[in-house]
Protein backbone atom coordinates (compact mmCIF):
# COMPACT_ATOMS: atom_id res chain seq x y z
CA UNK A 1 0.00 0.00 0.00
CA UNK A 2 0.78 3.37 -0.63
CA UNK A 3 1.23 6.00 2.02
CA UNK A 4 -0.74 9.60 0.97
CA UNK A 5 1.14 12.83 2.70
CA UNK A 6 1.59 15.98 2.73
CA UNK A 7 0.96 25.49 -1.09
CA UNK A 8 -18.60 62.33 -5.98
CA UNK A 9 -16.96 61.10 -9.42
CA UNK A 10 -14.63 63.93 -10.23
CA UNK A 11 -12.91 62.64 -6.81
CA UNK A 12 -12.74 59.55 -7.82
CA UNK A 13 -11.38 60.37 -11.60
CA UNK A 14 -8.76 62.47 -9.87
CA UNK A 15 -7.73 59.80 -7.52
CA UNK A 16 -7.38 57.42 -10.88
CA UNK A 17 -5.51 59.47 -12.60
CA UNK A 18 -1.93 59.59 -10.29
CA UNK A 19 -2.22 55.74 -9.94
CA UNK A 20 -2.61 55.32 -13.97
CA UNK A 21 0.60 57.82 -14.42
CA UNK A 22 2.52 55.95 -12.17
CA UNK A 23 1.48 52.71 -14.26
CA UNK A 24 2.23 54.29 -17.54
CA UNK A 25 5.98 55.35 -15.91
CA UNK A 26 6.61 52.24 -14.37
CA UNK A 27 5.65 50.06 -17.55
CA UNK A 28 8.16 52.64 -19.43
CA UNK A 29 11.01 52.19 -16.95
CA UNK A 30 14.08 50.53 -17.82
CA UNK A 31 14.81 47.45 -15.77
CA UNK A 32 16.10 47.50 -12.44
CA UNK A 33 17.14 44.43 -10.91
CA UNK A 34 19.58 43.69 -8.20
CA UNK A 35 19.93 40.08 -9.20
CA UNK A 36 20.31 36.70 -6.62
CA UNK A 37 20.95 33.53 -6.97
CA UNK A 38 18.49 32.04 -4.47
CA UNK A 39 16.41 28.64 -5.91
CA UNK A 40 14.38 26.20 -4.90
CA UNK A 41 14.13 23.23 -7.25
CA UNK A 42 11.07 21.30 -4.60
CA UNK A 43 11.90 17.33 -4.97
CA UNK A 44 9.42 14.44 -4.28
CA UNK A 45 8.83 11.06 -3.73
CA UNK A 46 6.63 8.06 -2.90
CA UNK A 47 6.91 5.21 -0.72
CA UNK A 48 5.47 2.40 0.20
CA UNK A 49 4.88 1.23 4.34
CA UNK A 50 8.13 -0.34 4.72
CA UNK A 51 9.51 2.96 3.40
CA UNK A 52 10.83 1.98 -0.33
CA UNK A 53 10.56 4.31 -2.64
CA UNK A 54 8.61 3.51 -5.36
CA UNK A 55 9.41 6.59 -7.51
CA UNK A 56 11.07 10.55 -7.33
CA UNK A 57 10.78 13.30 -9.30
CA UNK A 58 12.24 17.55 -9.09
CA UNK A 59 10.46 20.58 -9.97
CA UNK A 60 12.60 22.49 -12.17
CA UNK A 61 12.89 26.00 -11.31
CA UNK A 62 14.31 29.22 -12.51
CA UNK A 63 13.94 32.89 -13.25
CA UNK A 64 15.47 35.20 -15.86
CA UNK A 65 17.03 37.92 -14.25
CA UNK A 66 16.35 36.24 -10.58
CA UNK A 67 14.90 38.42 -8.40
CA UNK A 68 14.88 35.49 -5.56
CA UNK A 69 17.70 36.50 -3.02
CA UNK A 70 17.77 39.96 -4.62
CA UNK A 71 15.66 42.61 -5.02
CA UNK A 72 13.60 44.28 -7.87
CA UNK A 73 11.89 47.77 -8.65
CA UNK A 74 8.75 48.46 -9.85
CA UNK A 75 8.21 48.77 -13.70
CA UNK A 76 10.91 45.61 -13.98
CA UNK A 77 10.12 42.12 -15.36
CA UNK A 78 10.92 38.80 -14.83
CA UNK A 79 10.36 35.23 -16.33
CA UNK A 80 9.94 32.05 -14.18
CA UNK A 81 10.76 28.93 -15.80
CA UNK A 82 8.69 26.12 -14.52
CA UNK A 83 8.70 22.08 -15.14
CA UNK A 84 7.93 19.27 -13.31
CA UNK A 85 10.19 16.17 -14.08
CA UNK A 86 9.14 12.52 -12.56
CA UNK A 87 12.11 10.61 -12.93
CA UNK A 88 10.96 7.27 -11.85
CA UNK A 89 6.77 6.67 -12.21
CA UNK A 90 5.56 4.17 -9.70
CA UNK A 91 4.39 1.66 -11.16
CA UNK A 92 0.99 1.81 -11.91
CA UNK A 93 0.65 4.96 -11.93
CA UNK A 94 -1.37 7.35 -14.82
CA UNK A 95 -0.35 10.56 -15.07
CA UNK A 96 0.52 13.15 -12.20
CA UNK A 97 -1.02 16.82 -11.95
CA UNK A 98 1.36 18.97 -10.89
CA UNK A 99 0.42 22.55 -9.11
CA UNK A 100 2.77 25.51 -8.12
CA UNK A 101 0.71 29.13 -5.81
CA UNK A 102 2.08 31.78 -7.30
CA UNK A 103 -0.07 34.36 -4.70
CA UNK A 104 2.59 35.90 -2.84
CA UNK A 105 4.11 36.58 -6.43
CA UNK A 106 0.88 37.52 -7.94
CA UNK A 107 0.38 39.81 -5.02
CA UNK A 108 3.35 42.49 -6.07
CA UNK A 109 3.60 41.58 -10.00
CA UNK A 110 0.93 41.52 -12.93
CA UNK A 111 1.38 38.43 -15.23
CA UNK A 112 2.55 39.45 -18.65
CA UNK A 113 2.25 36.29 -20.71
CA UNK A 114 2.00 32.26 -20.13
CA UNK A 115 3.76 30.10 -22.53
CA UNK A 116 4.02 26.65 -22.29
CA UNK A 117 2.19 23.14 -21.27
CA UNK A 118 0.79 24.25 -17.96
CA UNK A 119 -1.97 26.60 -17.60
CA UNK A 120 -2.56 29.60 -14.91
CA UNK A 121 -6.38 29.22 -13.37
CA UNK A 122 -6.43 32.47 -10.64
CA UNK A 123 -3.24 32.48 -8.99
CA UNK A 124 -2.17 28.43 -9.47
CA UNK A 125 -0.20 27.32 -12.34
CA UNK A 126 -0.56 23.53 -12.99
CA UNK A 127 0.12 20.94 -15.67
CA UNK A 128 -0.83 16.98 -16.55
CA UNK A 129 2.29 14.89 -16.94
CA UNK A 130 1.44 11.50 -18.20
CA UNK A 131 4.11 8.89 -18.81
CA UNK A 132 6.28 7.75 -20.37
CA UNK A 133 5.92 11.73 -22.03
CA UNK A 134 8.04 14.21 -20.49
CA UNK A 135 6.52 18.37 -20.12
CA UNK A 136 8.30 21.13 -21.71
CA UNK A 137 8.55 24.18 -19.83
CA UNK A 138 6.34 26.97 -18.66
CA UNK A 139 7.37 30.30 -18.69
CA UNK A 140 5.12 33.13 -17.13
CA UNK A 141 6.59 36.70 -17.04
CA UNK A 142 5.68 38.83 -14.45
CA UNK A 143 6.05 42.63 -14.26
CA UNK A 144 6.35 44.18 -11.02
CA UNK A 145 3.05 46.64 -10.06
CA UNK A 146 3.96 50.00 -8.63
CA UNK A 147 3.31 50.90 -5.21
CA UNK A 148 4.10 47.35 -4.09
CA UNK A 149 7.53 48.74 -2.16
CA UNK A 150 8.68 47.20 0.65
CA UNK A 151 6.59 44.26 0.48
CA UNK A 152 8.22 40.47 -0.34
CA UNK A 153 7.37 37.90 -2.15
CA UNK A 154 8.00 34.18 -1.33
CA UNK A 155 7.86 30.87 -3.00
CA UNK A 156 8.62 27.83 -1.10
CA UNK A 157 7.63 24.05 -1.19
CA UNK A 158 4.73 24.55 0.64
CA UNK A 159 3.22 26.04 -2.53
CA UNK A 160 3.68 23.07 -4.42
CA UNK A 161 1.53 19.64 -5.03
CA UNK A 162 0.81 16.81 -6.52
CA UNK A 163 -1.69 14.64 -7.40
CA UNK A 164 -1.13 10.91 -9.49
CA UNK A 165 -3.61 8.98 -10.50
CA UNK A 166 -2.87 5.29 -9.63
CA UNK A 167 -4.89 2.47 -11.29
CA UNK A 168 -8.00 3.19 -9.35
CA UNK A 169 -7.60 5.83 -6.64
CA UNK A 170 -5.53 9.48 -5.73
CA UNK A 171 -2.21 9.24 -4.15
CA UNK A 172 -0.54 12.07 -3.24
CA UNK A 173 3.76 12.31 -2.75
CA UNK A 174 5.62 13.46 -0.41
CA UNK A 175 8.41 16.23 -0.39
CA UNK A 176 12.12 15.67 0.44
CA UNK A 177 12.91 19.49 0.80
CA UNK A 178 11.34 22.00 2.45
CA UNK A 179 12.95 25.27 1.72
CA UNK A 180 11.60 28.84 0.03
CA UNK A 181 13.13 32.08 -1.40
CA UNK A 182 12.01 35.75 -1.64
CA UNK A 183 12.35 38.72 -3.55
CA UNK A 184 12.01 42.09 -1.81
CA UNK A 185 10.46 44.88 -4.34
CA UNK A 186 12.60 48.30 -3.64
CA UNK A 187 12.45 51.45 -4.86
CA UNK A 188 14.61 52.51 -8.29
CA UNK A 189 16.20 54.85 -5.85
CA UNK A 190 17.37 52.44 -3.44
CA UNK A 191 18.96 50.62 -6.13
CA UNK A 192 20.81 53.05 -7.65
CA UNK A 193 19.25 53.05 -11.12
CA UNK A 194 18.81 55.62 -13.36
CA UNK A 195 17.50 55.85 -16.85
CA UNK A 196 19.58 53.96 -17.94
CA UNK A 197 21.25 51.86 -15.13
CA UNK A 198 20.37 47.29 -15.05
CA UNK A 199 21.85 45.96 -11.56
CA UNK A 200 23.39 42.82 -11.97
Amino acid sequence: MLLGASLPGSAAAAQGQPAAAARATAAHAPECIQQGNAALNPRFYWRNVIGTRLGEGVIHESSAPNPFGGRIAPGSTFSFWWRPDTTRNPVGAQYHTQRVNLASIMAVADVQSVTGPGSLAGTTLSAQETPPQKLGDTVVTFRIRPGTEGRTATLSSAHHSLTTRWLFANINNLWENTASISFTVASRASLGCDSSSVLG
